[in-house]
């Protein structure tokens, strides 16, 4: 398929600016498989996560809620299949110590099928590490971003330093032009919102 082949493209970008960048082999980031599964009925402990494609996010073990609470931001992403392609680009750009010392801040990860929308002029500017570190950055906001917080609108500010609109409509949570997909996910550290697009700061 075509949307799948172009994933691969900038999976190949990232994985390449991982090479020459961090000096080290980066695990083999999962191709994009498409929008995750609709979920089946959460149990009780995933009350407070927002979104209507949680199902990914597996019930027990790795990559799930529990383990994620119990892990730094960094691990938490590394830790689900579906989420590989921000986790192979937060260590392309040498990332890993910064979000690591971080407290209290929340990050829109962007799920794998969402590079996938990303324009031939997108992935040659990634294929910078300074231009990938900001383009990360501009998924982080310092502090706890809530449900509530987003439904009421209004702005915050990345950590690229740019604004990032938040909003809801009907029942999807909105930032800039990406939707929650599942949100409100705790970690040791942070919060994680996972979107459906990559959230790309002004060049």
């Amino acid at each position: 398929m075509r949307h799948r082949g172009w994933a691969s493209v900038v999976v190949a970008a990232i994985v390449a600016l991982a090479l020459t960048g961090c000096g080290t082999s980066p695990a083999s980031p999962a191709t994009p498989t498409g929008s995750p599964p609709l979920p089946s009925p959460p149990p009780t402990s995933t009350a407070a996560h927002v979104g209507s494609g949680c199902g990914f996010i597996p019930v027990r073990g790795s990559g799930s809620f529990g383990s994620m609470s119990n892990q730094g931001v960094v691990s938490a992403t590394a830790s689900n299949p579906q989420l590989s392609v921000f986790s192979s680009a937060i260590r392309s750009a040498a990332l890993t110590r910064e979000l690591d010392a971080m407290r209290s801040f929340t990050l829109f990860v962007p799920v794998n099928s969402a590079f996938a929308g990303l324009s031939r002029s997108d992935v040659t500017y990634l294929r910078k590490q300074a231009n990938l570190a900001r383009v990360i950055r501009h998924q982080v906001v310092t502090g706890k971003v809530t449900p509530t917080r987003i439904a009421q609108g209004g702005s915050v500010i990345a950590l690229s330093g740019n604004k990032l609109t938040l909003g809801k409509r009907g029942s999807a949570y909105r930032v800039d032009d990406a939707t929650v997909v599942c949100g409100n996910i705790k970690t040791a550290n942070g919060t994680i919102y996972v979107i459906d697009k990559v959230l790309l700061p002004p060049k």
